[in-house]
Parts: C-alpha cells; sequence; structure tokens
C-alpha cells in the first residue's frame, strides 16, 4: 500500500507540475500579447514554444469552460486581445463574431450576404482563417469577398471583391487563402487574370502590388525571413513561389505540381530554420528546401534538398515540426490516412501509426496536440522514437476545421459548436 500510495502522489505531483507551469506560460503570454491572431498561429508554423514536464500516461480529463453553437464552415477559430473570432455562415448570412475568451459570451456580430454555392455539395460556409492586425480584423470569403473590420466593434472599414476585380478563380472549392499581413500590407493567393498572388492596404483596401500570375489553390501563404529581407513563400497551382512582400518580385520558383487535373495543393508551405517543407497529395508528394543568403547585398538562395513521394503526403494538415523531425499526416483523408514522423534532412520515415484518424496539429514545447476529424483530442510526445500517447479523449463531433490554443485554452469547433477547452483546470480522472 505505501509504494502505491508514492506511486500515486508522484503522478499527481507531475501533473499538476506541468499544469502549474502552462499557467506561468499564460501570465508570460499575456504580458507579451501573443495568442493565436492567425492560420497557424503567431510564428505561421503551428507550435508555440512553452515548457512541459509531463513524461508519462496522464489519467486527466479536458472539460469544457464554454460551449456556443455555430454555423457552417472550416474556417478555424483564432484568439486574439482576450477574444475568440470566427467566421461561419448560417443560412444565406456569413458572420464574423467575436466571444470573450473566458465566459463564451457574445462581443459583436457582423454578417453580410453570401451568394456562394460549393460545386460538389461541400458545405458552403467559409474555408479560409481570419487574421489580426492591432484594430483591424479581416476575412476571405469563399466567393472572393474580402471584409476589413475593426477588431473592437466589428464595424467595416473596407471591402473588396477580389473575385471581379482580379477575376479570381473559383477553384474547386471557393477561395481559401487566409489572409497574411505583413508590414500594413495583407496578401492572398488569388491567381486571377495576369497575377498569382496579390498585396492590398491593410489601411484602404487599395492594391499595392501584383505577382507574376500563378494558379490559385488552397495553401495559405506564410511569411519568409531570412536575414534582413522579408519575403512571402505560397504553394501555387504550379509549386513553390517566392516573392519580395515589399513589391511581389518574384525571388524564387520551383515547379512542385501534380499531374492530376482533380488535385489540390491545400497543406501550407512549412518555413523551418533553415528552409522549406512542402506536401500534397496526388501524386507530388513532399520536398525540402534549404535557403541562405548569398552575395554582398544580401541576395536569398534556395536549393532543393530531396523530394520523394510516399513519405509523407498532406492532403490538408500541415505538419508541424521539433527539431530535425517532421510531425503530419500521410495520404489522402477519404482513403485512410495515417500520422507519422519523418527526418527533416533526408525524408526517411521513422514511425506510422494508424490509430489517430485524419485531423490538425499543434506543438506545444515537446508534445504535440492534434484534433482529428472525428473528434478526438490527442496529445502525443515530439519523439521519433515511436507514437507515444499521453492523452486520448472524444471532445467534439466530426468536423475538418483546425483549432486554436493559446494559454492552456484550446479553442474548437465541429459542425454544430464551438468549445473552449481548458487544459489548466483539467481535473485528474479516476
Amino acid at each position: 500500500m505505501p509504494k502505491e500510495s508514492g506511486r500515486a502522489k508522484m503522478k499527481e505531483f507531475k501533473i499538476l507540475s506541468f499544469f502549474c507551469i502552462l499557467i506561468l506560460s499564460s501570465l508570460f503570454n499575456d504580458l507579451n500579447g501573443t495568442g493565436w491572431p492567425n492560420w497557424l498561429g503567431p510564428n505561421y508554423n503551428g507550435a508555440i514554444e512553452e515548457k512541459n514536464t509531463i513524461n508519462e500516461s496522464a489519467q486527466i480529463e479536458l472539460e469544457a469552460k464554454w460551449e456556443v453553437p455555430v454555423g457552417a464552415g472550416w474556417s478555424s477559430p483564432i484568439i486574439s486581445n482576450q477574444k475568440v473570432f470566427l467566421h461561419d455562415r448560417t443560412g444565406n448570412k456569413e458572420n464574423l463574431t467575436a466571444y470573450h475568451l473566458d465566459s463564451g459570451k457574445q462581443v459583436w456580430q457582423t454578417s453580410f450576404d453570401s451568394q456562394f454555392r460549393d460545386d460538389f455539395g461541400m458545405e458552403n460556409g467559409p474555408r479560409s482563417t481570419p487574421s489580426v492586425y492591432k484594430d483591424t480584423i479581416l476575412i476571405h470569403s469563399p466567393d472572393g469577398l474580402v471584409h476589413a473590420l475593426v477588431v473592437r466593434t466589428g464595424e467595416t472599414i473596407w471591402s473588396r471583391d477580389l473575385s471581379s476585380d482580379l477575376n479570381s478563380a473559383k477553384g474547386f472549392f471557393g477561395r481559401c487563402s487566409s489572409p497574411l499581413i505583413l508590414d500594413k500590407k495583407v496578401i492572398f493567393d488569388v491567381g486571377g487574370s495576369g497575377v498569382g498572388l496579390v498585396a492590398l492596404s491593410v489601411e484602404t483596401g487599395e492594391t499595392l502590388w501584383k505577382s507574376k500570375a500563378y494558379g490559385n489553390d488552397y495553401a495559405s501563404v506564410v511569411p519568409l525571413e531570412v536575414g534582413s529581407s522579408q519575403l512571402v513563400a505560397a504553394f501555387m497551382r504550379e509549386g513553390l513561389v517566392v516573392v519580395d512582400s515589399v513589391n511581389g518580385k518574384e525571388v524564387f520558383f520551383d515547379s512542385f505540381q501534380s499531374p492530376i487535373n482533380a488535385s489540390v495543393n491545400a497543406a501550407s508551405p512549412l518555413i523551418l530554420k533553415n528552409g522549406i517543407f512542402l506536401s500534397s497529395c496526388y501524386e507530388v508528394g513532399a520536398g525540402f528546401w534549404s535557403f541562405l543568403k548569398t552575395g554582398k547585398r544580401g541576395e536569398v538562395g534556395f536549393k532543393p534538398v530531396w523530394k520523394n513521394r510516399g513519405r509523407m503526403d498532406c492532403h490538408y494538415s500541415t505538419p508541424v515540426a521539433y527539431g530535425n523531425y517532421l510531425f503530419g499526416f500521410h495520404g489522402r483523408q477519404e482513403r485512410g490516412a495515417n500520422l507519422r514522423c519523418i527526418k527533416l534532412s533526408d525524408g526517411k520515415l521513422e514511425w506510422s501509426d494508424d490509430s489517430v484518424a485524419m485531423g490538425h496539429l499543434i506543438r506545444v514545447g515537446e508534445r504535440i496536440l492534434c484534433i482529428s476529424e472525428n473528434g478526438e483530442f490527442v496529445v502525443f510526445s515530439a519523439s521519433n522514437d515511436s507514437f507515444k500517447p499521453i492523452l486520448r479523449q472524444q471532445v467534439l463531433g466530426s468536423g475538418r476545421a483546425h483549432f486554436a490554443y493559446s494559454n492552456g485554452n484550446i479553442i474548437a469547433r465541429d459542425k454544430r459548436r464551438m468549445r473552449c477547452l481548458d487544459m489548466v483546470s483539467a481535473r485528474v480522472g479516476k
């Protein structure tokens, strides 16, 4: 009995230590104004650095702080200024709604008409995720409408119709590019007539630059900073495109395209310390390109390191990285994907697990959080040795939207509701 009691106390001590660190990290994040303000979070890579110490399976159970009904859509929630924002659709109205992070109470809601219809019978709600810049929040609708609104009140500042203005193609499932905000510019993958990427003024909505023409697709653009160069990386229809964020001038292109017309590139470019990782299904595969500064003027050079198929071919979920390893889902969702770990330097497969359904990932320190499209919440170690689950719990129904994380709060939605799951106050199970 004394030994069992000691082990139980040690387990509770480790669990409490883990959540104490989450609380301290929450205070730090509040002071620094982080949160999850855009697609893939504050670092645009689905990861934040928080320390955690739990080393064994924790018999804990997450509880919902609050729950609210939501409309149709695959847009993921974001967190900024202690508020949660969600872009969804009810009937023929698209809505952007602000909620209090602590209580889930509605702060404001702005709605506008939507005539979008999916050609393949999928949901008609928004696909892209909002983005916050200071007191402005921007959204991109599947019919090509862009709205800029005041964060505090939801008042509309300006709007643009990229479909009519730039002849942005509808694609298979509507427009999906989440707003990327850099230096008072908001950048989209539009793929219109004579344009690939476009930059608008955050303040006025006017067009600032247009890149060389490429076809649009479903992977959102991400920032790429190399030395003093602020670039933008995009997975366009034809492949990897890198442009200068100042003027849209092309810096690098490498063809990485499916031979199948009925295909999409949906996983965003993953920017790592020394390179870019891209992945897609539809006979494309995965690839890694290194980058470095070259020349006296600080030019940036790119070099393909490896490309292969069958290692980590991502359908729609963007992988996360830890050290020299990537963690993500391989294979088409409808054909049975599996969770994998591969080595970044050469693409070597480290492990594969079939027990977790396709979903989205966020890395928090040395742990990876996953919510599957079946609504299962899974926490596992960012280890290349094997799949090491720490927690598995059913938290939602079915859905495909990404989730958000901030200060121990997980904001996630399914097809009918959005919940705030509290990791800090999670209780020890029986």
